[in-house]
């Protein structure tokens, strides 16, 4: 690994790509997001994955990349209806049940029959990362957190340098009875940072609950089951805000902390480190706020790039900061079912599970 110091990069930033690779292929990537789709049980959805996400390059439904379906969910749910008469109309009604139906289906496809390998290269790569780095995870699975928490060397709870417990303390001091707190100070630092939410968070959406709408964050990083809520009794929902260019994220309030967090961490970070992240058009909004973020303080130096093609990844980035930023990119490729040339696998054991799985599939 002479190409980057991954124990004392600033911040790292996960990808679909880095837990595709670190479940050896048993997360999906954007393309194949829907390849466990059932139509029995998502009928509607499995409808309008075959009407807008195939075509002569994408023939099945296993073959869809969910972000062209998200992409026109979002355009339909804004549009005017004068736009839609005649061909698409008869989906406006059936708007909050695809979203109910793809929150569903993306909560079994990431928590079943999903598991990870001591030895896997990915595995592996994120453990050996410093407590001093960030990370801002674009997943909605529980890969990283699980890898994270169990890192030879990890103090949770009270005085914690866990990336998952200071996360969930984030989501804790962000809950304030209504009111967005925005002076986060350093709490971002060493932080696991989520801006879509997670399999493993759930909330209160009674409206006459004082926790309504505070994000919990399952301390076992487990994946979201129907507990109800503590304080009023009520049935939680899980907390995934789906990626489209104009992201709703007013729908979710409290995860403006993780945007805030995000935001500090980008502003701080000397080293970047892209991993299975090839920044898409449907995260302009990352890509707006690395380019705000990297111009404001000026203090990034190298961007790195785990990826399939790291060279092209590296280009967008260069295109979303400011060409005068002296910036030195590292390319690390990825070739598919390998192990990468530039790995070197540790001396000793990395990880510590407690005598258990890593996850546990359903």
């Amino acid at each position: 690994m002479d190409d980057w110091d991954f124990h004392g990069t600033s911040l790292v930033v996960l990808g679909a790509g880095f837990s595709y690779a670190a479940t050896d292929g048993g997360t999906p990537l954007m393309q194949g997001y829907f390849d466990r789709l059932n139509q029995r049980e998502y009928p509607d959805l499995h409808k309008f994955v075959v009407q807008v996400g195939c075509d002569r390059s994408c023939p099945t439904v296993s073959d869809a990349n969910v972000e062209r379906v998200l992409l026109t969910l979002e355009q339909a749910r804004t549009a005017n209806a004068l736009m839609l008469d005649g061909w698409f109309e008869d989906w406006i009604p059936k708007l909050q049940v695809l979203r109910d139906q793809l929150g569903r289906y993306t909560l079994f496809r990431l928590s079943d029959q999903i598991s990870m390998d001591d030895e896997n290269w990915a595995v592996n790569l994120l453990a050996r990362t410093g407590f001093n780095t960030s990370y801002i995870s674009l997943n909605y699975d529980n890969i990283a957190e699980s890898i994270l928490s169990a890192r030879t060397g990890t103090v949770h709870c009270r005085n914690a340098n866990c990336p998952h417990c200071k996360m969930r303390r984030l989501l804790q001091f962000s809950c304030s009875c209504g009111e967005t707190r925005r002076d986060l100070g350093r709490r971002w630092h060493g932080s696991l940072i989520k801006l879509h939410g997670s399999i493993a968070w759930r909330r209160c959406v009674c409206e006459s609950c004082c926790a309504k709408e505070c994000i919990d964050a399952d301390c076992r990083c487990a994946p979201f089951s129907e507990i109800a809520c503590e304080y009023c009794g009520e049935a939680c929902v899980p907390v995934m805000v789906f990626p489209t260019m104009s992201k709703n994220l007013g729908e979710i309030p409290q995860i403006g902390t993780m945007w805030q967090a995000a935001r500090a961490a980008l502003e701080e970070a000397e080293s970047i480190l892209l991993f299975g992240f090839s920044l898409p058009t449907s995260d302009e909004l990352l890509a707006q706020l690395m380019r705000n973020a990297c111009e404001k303080h000026r203090n990034l130096r190298r961007v790195g790039a785990i990826d399939l093609n790291p060279e092209q990844v590296l280009d967008r980035f260069r295109q979303a900061v400011n060409p005068t930023c002296d910036i030195e990119y590292v390319p690390l490729l990825v070739e598919p079912g390998k192990v990468p040339a530039w790995y070197r696998a540790p001396a000793s054991p990395a990880l510590e599970w407690c005598g258990q799985a890593p996850i546990q599939s359903n």
